[in-house]
């Protein structure tokens, strides 16, 4: 006898009716998350020009410039320009000692990069007065 049975066709129908839930899921997530890759570069790139900014004043002479004007108070919160009004971007400066030593003072700088549809970007360095040992 040729065609399906009534059983077969049943089964055929739950295990589809299983499966579909699962596929329209995935499908929704693609869509949803598909920019979020952009997102994330766009947030490094501007953590990485705000350290940037900040290791160019440190090597910059001048009223204004140097190792000592690296301060969370100098840079705070900086919101970036349009098109990237979603962004917020905060630097935060605080003193540290290079392995405990204190002949080795340093500057630990964080930026963060906050989106509210990505995880946060953090980017650090430590900045020291020493030439050769900024990291």
């Amino acid at each position: 006898m040729d065609g399906y049975s009534l059983i077969e066709l049943v089964m055929a129908i739950v295990l589809a009716t299983i499966a579909f839930p699962g596929i329209v899921t995935m499908f929704t997530s693609i869509y949803v998350n598909g920019g979020n890759g952009e997102l994330m570069t766009v947030a490094n790139l501007l953590a990485v020009e705000q350290m940037e900014v900040i290791l160019a004043d440190k090597a910059g002479s001048g009223a204004g410039f140097g190792y000592a004007n690296i301060t969370s108070a100098k840079y705070g919160s900086v919101s970036p320009a349009a098109p990237f009004n979603a962004y917020g971007r905060a630097v935060t400066v605080t003193a540290v000692n290079i392995d405990g030593d204190e002949d080795y003072p340093a500057k630990q700088v964080v930026v963060r990069v906050t989106h509210p549809k990505i995880p946060d970007v953090i980017l650090t360095c430590l900045i020291t007065d020493h030439p050769g040992l900024n990291q």
